[in-house]
């Protein structure tokens, strides 16, 4: 059984949600959303709530005071409970998807990929970890992001909801936001990471076009950055 906190939902547990179904260990849990102490004791996993950040007691809550985890490797920003499954199940995750073996270099490469381009933000957004410094005013609202429409899911204040309704509610986030991640994986699998040896391939060969080895020349279109 997977535990989270019940009532308004966000992005980084919906995410580690899914991400946790799609690993060999808890692809068939259930879910337990509540605050409950007693209830989210009888759970094997834990997210988002219950102040306890214990790898090995399968607790990954980040509200704790004198939480301060990042997922290294460059990476400062501090993680939201997506960013504390993700560092500890991504790999599984994307060596399922992908079918192949977790110590395969390219499941790192992706890996430290994925959480660049799509994890980083979700965890920034949901600790209030500004892109720029705060005392510069942005020229407009960004309200379209995937963490935006994960909220936008929750029912307003007014409308009458129960449990039943909001956990419906979540199911459908943690799907959004679980799609979303698997399409971005598949795009670097097989787009971005092909395109490497590629580059890798021009940056070799730039001599020869140019002996300042200045000019890279590539024979087709391929995502080079």
């Amino acid at each position: 059984t997977i535990g989270t906190h019940n009532g308004t939902f966000h992005c980084d547990e919906a995410l580690a949600v899914f991400l946790l179904r799609h690993t060999p260990t808890y692809r068939e849990a259930s879910l337990k959303r509540t605050r409950d102490p007693s209830i989210l004791d009888t759970c094997d996993i834990v997210v988002d709530v219950g102040a306890v950040y214990d790898v090995e007691k399968r607790r990954f809550d980040h509200h704790q005071r004198g939480f301060e985890e990042v997922f290294g490797y460059g990476f400062g920003t501090k993680l939201s409970s997506a960013g504390l499954i993700y560092k500890h199940f991504g790999k599984e995750v994307i060596a399922r998807e992908l079918e192949l073996d977790i110590e395969d270099p390219n499941v790192t490469v992706l890996w430290l990929k994925l959480y660049k381009e799509f994890i980083e933000a979700i965890d920034g957004i949901d600790n209030g970890v500004s892109q720029y410094p705060s005392e510069q005013k942005p020229r407009y609202r960004n309200r379209t992001d995937l963490s935006s429409r994960i909220a936008w899911l929750n029912p307003p204040w007014n409308y009458p909801t129960d449990a039943g309704a909001i956990d419906s509610l979540f199911s459908k986030a943690s799907q959004l936001a679980g799609e979303e991640f698997l399409g971005r994986l598949r795009y670097y699998a097989n787009a971005w990471l092909p395109a490497r040896g590629f580059v890798g391939a021009g940056l070799t060969a730039r001599r020869g076009v140019d002996p300042s080895g200045r000019i890279i020349l590539f024979e087709q279109f391929i995502p080079w950055k």
